[in-house]
């Protein structure tokens, strides 16, 4: 997938744009706790199946 360009500063627009920081920052850590989640997930699994 293609990255997203991101401005260095915020327009300071209300509500912020797609494009601002701020918004970028935490929609890139909500999929990185998704992605965390979804391992730790996994491993129980795998942890549940071995015993």
């Amino acid at each position: 997938m293609g990255k997203s360009k991101v401005k260095k500063k915020c327009c300071r627009s209300k509500p912020r744009c797609a494009r601002c920081p701020v918004t970028a920052l935490l929609k890139a850590r909500a999929k990185a706790l998704k992605k965390e989640e979804k391992a730790a997930k996994a491993a129980r699994k795998a942890a549940k199946k071995a015993a």
